[in-house]
């Protein structure tokens, strides 16, 4: 007598996609796993639409077009006019609310220009680290053509009177870099 035949294997577990996000960086690394040092899949450009299968503050996971599954970095995707959906109780999504809409950074208060008597001409570049209460924390200059120290410090201290309104991503805002290009 033949045995009976094997029962079926389950489906694989699928999950549901809860959202969608547009990428904001100029590119961005999709990865194995939630992890900075993991494996990259795939760069995505900005302005992609990704599949949304969870998110938090830090890393969102997403569905790629060939369904592959990845995870980026949460700060460089918005969700722009797709609404962010959260699973309630009873497993049914729905909206968030009581949150203020994604958005990008704005000023609050621009830098204050300052004039020097010198002259060299050219282009003095800062980063600065703008926390997410849109102070500015510190600065560093990454370029300076003018070859003059005294612009290149003038324009640091320029930028950092500067006042910010942070982007907000998925409900949170978020600090960033913001590069601040001085020409003399």
């Amino acid at each position: 007598m033949a045995p009976p035949p094997a029962a079926p294997a389950p489906p694989p577990f699928e999950e549901h996609v809860i959202g969608s996000v547009r990428v904001t960086a100029s590119a961005l690394n999709v990865r194995r796993e939630a992890n900075v040092d993991a494996d990259v899949i795939v760069q995505k450009k900005k302005g992609d639409a990704l599949d949304v299968l969870a998110s938090d503050e830090s890393w969102t996971k997403v569905r790629l077009e060939d369904g592959t599954v990845g995870w980026v970095a949460s700060r460089f995707v918005s969700s722009g006019s797709v609404a962010t959906k959260t699973k309630s109780a009873s497993g049914a999504s729905k909206r968030k609310s009581g949150c203020p809409a994604d958005s990008d950074y704005a000023f609050v208060q621009a830098p204050v220009l300052a004039f020097a008597e010198h002259g060299a001409h050219g282009l003095v570049v800062v980063e600065a680290n703008v926390n997410a209460s849109g102070k500015v924390t510190s600065t560093k200059i990454v370029s300076n053509s003018t070859g003059d120290d005294a612009l290149g410090h003038m324009a640091e201290r320029e930028i950092a009177t500067a006042k910010f309104s942070p982007p907000i991503r998925n409900c949170v805002a978020r600090r960033f870099i913001f590069t601040y290009r001085r020409t003399f």
